[in-house]
């Protein structure tokens, strides 16, 4: 809740006098209060709820706010109708009224059966009357059972530290009608009664859910907060009072800060790609599905448009009346606890999306145990990786519930636009068009004064180009290509000298002067707000003190004190703020484009491929810059940056090099991380390649080795080709211990060796699987004649 959009409320009565209520601005213009504060008559008698709808309303509303003395004009321009929806919107219409762009407001509902739910509510009591007619503003808190009031469509809340009620029975709370009712920063209800029997301690405020029954109110709520360059407004929809704080926040589709901004799947500036609506389609009928759990897992490399799918089907599946979004705890230790205590009590349908899902199994697991997957209400879930791997092979055998719901091999795969022309054409005129309209409303061209129309004729003038290549196969390289062809045709191109510049030179050249206006303040060269942003992008950071652990070792922050890289740290957040946390200083100025870090503190430069690319390019102008970081780094951030290593690897011998130190230099540290990258990771060779050159190097450090082995896991992967190389590195580990003297892992070795040669037999290598069977048959023979020889006490 925003105090400053808290206002008072005057309605001119027929009798001549004016009535007093609360209301809360949801717009710009648009305020929020109960019905019987705007009517054009008192109530009269005991019943009036019952006949309130056949009051007019008056035609002479007021509004007053925080910030100007004088009340200024409205109009009613909804009502509630009947008995239940004591309800009003009136829209500010005063030529006075100059405030800026707001932020939609986030409706809410109550959807757990378990507990009593916390909530609070601003506004003006006529106890608190002033001497010049202004109210002082009262801001109450109490908690609801989500049960109580459920028929009628009111939530009951018991407040605390209640006044009792006057000698003459009436109500302290006069004037606080119309008060917007708040829990867990959603706007869930409006206060409308002090009932009686309840001396003052108990409260009544109509479910907004009511309201979002009538789609006249929900038509002008898109119509007051629809986002201007956007091709589409979102619809409001109600999300969960109790499991708010499961899900990443929804990005506010606000102005976005910087042209790349424009590419991420939470700005989604070009239209829905029509060509995947049959996948879409699949997904709502999976939805549907009688069963009371389902889960579904979809790959495909970045830029293919997973996350994009997602958030297409969450948003249909939320304007179908269910609660979901992108679940945001990247560990367990994350979750939020209270939400989780109340995830199997939850009466609405539910879909929980795990993005990045192979690196969050045991978040997985731990979801999987507290929802309701035996019966209704529905629960789905849906998670999205790069690939499947180990860990998919791994969490579905631990999870009887995901056994029963999917088939292993029955995994999603998002396939790349066809070869053919028309269709990647196509892409690229759509990409066009729309980023056309969009760029006017990004903040760093505002200043250029180009309209939607300048953009579209820069438009007009660009050729079509060769689309042909198999990396046009990716949706967002081809919406890359329409954004940097538009930029290069705008009114300020990038240059330099560099004549061979990629999509990816071209965009970064234009995301660098973002970041060169925006730190202007920190008086910190460009080098070095460069090394930052590459930093933010492969570590994250879950809390300040690891921000400032790891940006102290940044190349041109290193003699910088606390006080200023916090600063630092601050403008990172602004920069590309996480949705997975409060916002700080909420307000309609933060940027939209936000990613799903490994850590709390700070986002990262999107789309990913892009943020790889910084990485690497990076890494290839400054090959040491990442070494002080990576060794201030956590396991957490490590597991992160070797992931996008591993991706940027594939392409960017920079990015190849620094795993190969990394590792080699340090591989009791690192090891571990590396090898849980590699049973997730779509990209696992090089890693493999480095590891093993490691433990070359390693041959006479027992220690190493041992701690190395214990990280190897009990299974071999489901991909042959995977497994076939980790139960290499598996063997090579113990045959270089024993070759050491360290003969009591000779049983390790068996085993590692034993299932080596399994994963020879499964890729047809067979001569070379007898020959290691053979090896791990004669260890066995001799650690069983041991035994036997222990057993008989050495006699014959």
């Amino acid at each position: 809740m925003h105090e400053d959009r808290v206002v008072e409320v005057w309605a001119h009565r027929s009798d001549g006098g004016w009535s007093c209520g609360s209301g809360y601005l949801v717009s710009t213009q648009l305020v929020l209060t109960a019905a019987h504060v705007i009517v054009a008559s008192p109530a009269g008698n005991e019943r009036w709820q019952d006949t309130l709808h056949e009051i007019p309303s008056s035609n002479d509303v007021r509004i007053r706010t925080r910030h100007i003395a004088d009340p200024i004009g409205g109009e009613v321009v909804w009502r509630g109708t009947g008995s239940g929806l004591d309800m009003a919107l009136v829209e500010i219409t005063d030529e006075r009224w100059r405030q800026k762009t707001i932020e939609p407001v986030r409706w809410g509902r109550a959807t757990c059966q378990q507990g009593r739910v916390e909530c609070a509510a601003t506004g003006f009591p006529e106890v608190l009357l002033l001497p010049d007619q202004r109210r002082e503003r009262e801001q109450l808190s109490g908690q609801f059972s989500p049960t109580t009031g459920e028929k009628s469509g009111q939530y009951h809340v018991q407040v605390d530290n209640a006044p009792v009620r006057h000698m003459d029975g009436s109500s302290s709370w006069s004037g606080m009608s119309g008060a917007a009712l708040f829990s867990s920063n959603l706007l869930i209800g409006v206060v409308i009664i002090d009932p009686d029997g309840f001396n003052g301690q108990r409260l009544v405020a109509v479910r907004i859910g009511v309201a979002f029954t009538d789609p006249e109110f929900v038509q002008l709520l898109v119509r007051h907060t629809g986002s201007s360059g956007h091709h589409r407004a979102e619809t409001p929809a109600l999300e969960s009072a109790e499991l708010v704080n499961l899900f990443a926040e929804r990005p506010v589709l606000g102005r976005p800060h910087s042209p790349a901004m424009l590419l991420t799947p939470q700005v989604a500036a070009v239209r829905w790609f029509h060509r995947r609506e049959e996948q879409v389609k699949n997904l709502l009928r999976w939805l549907e599905s009688p069963e009371p759990f389902e889960a579904q897992l979809i790959v495909g490399p970045g830029g293919h448009g997973k996350t994009r799918l997602a958030r297409e089907l969450e948003r249909r599946a939320r304007a179908d009346g269910w609660i979901t979004g992108m679940v945001r705890a990247q560990t367990v230790e994350r979750l939020p606890p209270e939400s989780l205590a109340r995830l199997s009590s939850c009466e609405a349908r539910l879909l929980l999306i795990v993005d990045y899902a192979e690196t969050r199994p045991e978040v997985i697991r731990e979801l999987l145990e507290r929802a309701n997957t035996t019966e209704a209400p529905a629960v789905r879930l849906l998670m999205l990786a790069r690939s499947p791997g180990q860990w998919w092979e791994r969490l579905w055998g631990a999870s009887s519930r995901l056994q029963e719901a999917v088939e292993l091999n029955a995994v999603t795969v998002l396939s790349p636009l066809p070869p053919h022309e028309d269709q990647r054409l196509e892409s690229f005129q759509d990409a066009l068009a729309d980023l056309a309209q969009a760029l006017p409303q990004v903040r760093l061209l505002s200043a250029t004064g180009w309209t939607a129309q300048d953009w579209t004729a820069a438009a007009d003038r660009i050729a079509t180009p060769d689309l042909s290549h198999p990396g046009y196969g990716s949706i967002m390289k081809v919406q890359l290509a329409a954004l940097v062809a538009l930029l290069q045709e705008g009114p300020r191109p990038a240059s330099s000298t560099n004549v061979e510049m990629t999509h990816e030179d071209v965009l970064l050249l234009h995301e660098k002067n973002y970041w060169w206006t925006s730190a202007a303040a920190l008086g910190l060269a460009e080098d070095t707000l460069c090394n930052a942003v590459t930093v933010a992008t492969l570590l994250g950071a879950a809390d300040i003190e690891e921000a400032v652990a790891v940006l102290a070792r940044v190349p041109g922050l290193r003699d910088q004190d606390e006080n200023q890289l916090r600063k630092v740290s601050e403008w990172l957040h602004t920069l590309y703020p996480v949705s997975d946390q409060p916002t700080r200083g909420a307000s309609a100025d933060r940027p939209p484009g936000v990613s799903m870090s490994a850590g709390q503190e700070w986002g990262a430069l999107e789309p990913d491929r892009l943020g790889e690319y910084l990485v690497a390019v990076r890494l290839r102008d400054r090959p040491q810059v990442l070494d002080g970081p990576l060794a201030a780094a956590t396991d957490l951030q490590l597991h992160r940056a070797f992931h996008v290593l591993a991706r940027a690897g594939v392409d960017h011998d920079s990015a190849r090099t620094l795993m190969r130190a990394q590792v080699t230099g340090q591989l009791a540290r690192i090891g571990p991380v590396v090898l849980a990258v590699i049973m997730e990771t779509e990209e696992p060779a090089y890693l493999i390649e480095v590891m093993e050159e490691a433990i070359a190097r390693a041959a006479d450090d027992a220690q190493t080795l041992a701690s190395l082995a214990d990280w190897f896991p009990v299974q071999a992967p489901a991909v042959p080709v995977l497994a076939e190389q980790v139960t290499r590195l598996e063997r090579t580990v113990y045959q270089r211990l024993l070759a050491g003297g360290h003969t009591a892992v000779r049983e390790n070795l068996a085993g590692a060796l034993r299932r080596y040669a399994e994963c020879l037999f499964a890729l047809g290598r067979t001569n070379e699987a007898l020959k290691i069977q053979s090896e791990a048959v004669a260890l066995y023979r001799e650690l069983s004649a041991e035994q036997q020889e222990e057993g008989s006490g050495g006699h014959a």
